[in-house]
C-alpha cells in the first residue's frame, strides 16, 4: 500500500511539472555549443547547433515548418537528430543544416519540450545566426504595414548581413538612422516614429554593398485604428447539445474604424488532427464565424 501511494506521489509531481508553467522557474536552463548571442556564417556554409538539457528537447528555426519528418537529410531546411547527454544534462538534439542560405537567418531556439512557458536563460536556450549573402542582403517578404497611433512602430527590413549603412525609402521622403528617433536594429529593422510614415504609400529600404544597391522587398502602408471597444460571445449563456446538434458561436468585435482584428479560437480538440483519430470515430466540423463593428 506505502509503495503504491509513493508511485502515485511521484507520478502526480511529473504531471504537475509538466503542466506548470515551468515549475517555479527554478530549473536548470538547457545550454548550446554555440556560446554567442549572434553567429555568423556565410551562405552555402553548414551549420551544426547542440543543446543539451535535463527534459526533453524541442528545436524551432526559421526552416522549422518545411522541414522533413524523420532523419532523412535536407539541404534546405535543417533536420534535428539525437545526440550523445552529458551526466546533468542527459537529453540531447543536435540541429543540422547541410548548405545555408540568406533565408535561414533568424533565431535558433531550444527549449523544453513538454514545459509550456518558453523563457530564455530558464526553459530555453537560443542564438541568432547571420547567413551573409552578399547577392542578397534583405530577406523580408512583401507585406503589408499597419500603421496605427503608436508613438513609433518597426518596419522590418529584415537582413542577412550585419552592420550595413541602411537608408528607408517612401515615394516622397528618405529616412536615415539617427540613433534617437530613426533607429536601426539588424535583426528587427527600423523604427520609426508613425508621424513619418502615415503620407508613405509604400516603404523599402536600401543599401549598398561591393559598389551595388540593393533594395528590400516593398511594404504598402495601411492606416489603421488600434481602439478595441469591446469584445462579446454570443450566445452568452452556456448550452445544452444532443450529440449530432450543430453549434453555432458568434464573436463580435466593436473596434476603432479600420482597425485590423485578427480571431483566434480556442475549443476542445483543436490540436487534434485526423490522422490521430482512431478507426471509425466522427471528426467534428468547425467553421469558425466572427463578426467586426466599427
Amino acid at each position: 500500500m506505502q509503495r503504491g501511494a509513493a508511485l502515485c506521489l511521484r507520478l502526480w509531481l511529473f504531471l504537475g511539472l509538466l503542466d506548470s508553467p515551468a515549475s517555479g522557474y527554478s530549473m536548470t536552463p538547457p545550454t548550446l555549443n554555440i556560446t554567442e548571442e549572434t553567429h555568423i556564417i556565410d551562405s552555402s556554409d553548414s551549420l551544426s547547433i547542440s543543446c543539451r538539457g535535463q527534459h526533453p528537447l524541442e528545436w524551432a528555426w526559421p526552416g522549422a515548418q518545411d522541414a522533413p519528418v524523420g532523419e532523412k537529410d535536407s539541404e534546405d531546411t535543417g533536420i534535428v537528430r539525437d545526440c550523445e547527454g552529458t551526466d546533468t544534462r542527459p537529453y540531447c538534439k543536435v540541429l543540422l543544416l547541410q548548405e545555408a542560405h540568406a533565408n535561414d537567418t533568424g533565431s535558433y531556439r531550444c527549449y523544453y519540450k513538454y514545459i509550456k512557458a518558453r523563457i530564455e536563460g530558464t526553459t530555453a536556450a537560443s542564438t541568432y545566426v547571420f547567413v551573409r549573402d552578399p547577392e542578397q542582403p534583405f530577406i523580408n517578404k512583401p507585406d503589408t504595414l499597419l500603421v496605427n497611433r503608436k508613438d513609433s512602430m518597426w518596419v522590418p527590413c529584415r537582413v542577412s548581413i550585419p552592420g550595413l549603412n541602411i537608408t528607408l525609402r517612401s515615394q516622397s521622403s528618405v529616412l536615415r538612422p539617427d540613433g534617437q528617433e530613426v533607429v536601426w536594429d539588424d535583426r528587427r529593422g527600423m523604427r520609426v516614429p508613425t508621424p513619418l510614415l502615415r503620407d508613405a504609400l509604400y516603404l523599402q529600404c536600401e543599401t549598398s554593398w561591393g559598389g551595388q544597391a540593393f533594395l528590400s522587398n516593398p511594404f504598402l502602408v495601411h492606416i489603421t485604428g488600434n481602439e478595441l471597444y469591446d469584445i462579446q460571445l454570443f450566445p452568452k449563456k452556456s448550452l445544452e447539445l444532443l450529440v449530432g446538434e450543430k453549434l453555432v458561436l458568434n464573436c463580435t468585435v466593436w473596434a476603432e474604424f479600420n482597425s485590423g482584428v485578427t480571431f483566434d479560437w480556442d475549443y476542445p480538440g483543436k490540436q487534434k488532427s485526423p490522422s490521430s483519430v482512431s478507426s471509425g470515430s466522427r471528426v467534428p466540423s468547425w467553421r469558425p464565424q466572427q463578426e467586426t463593428s466599427w
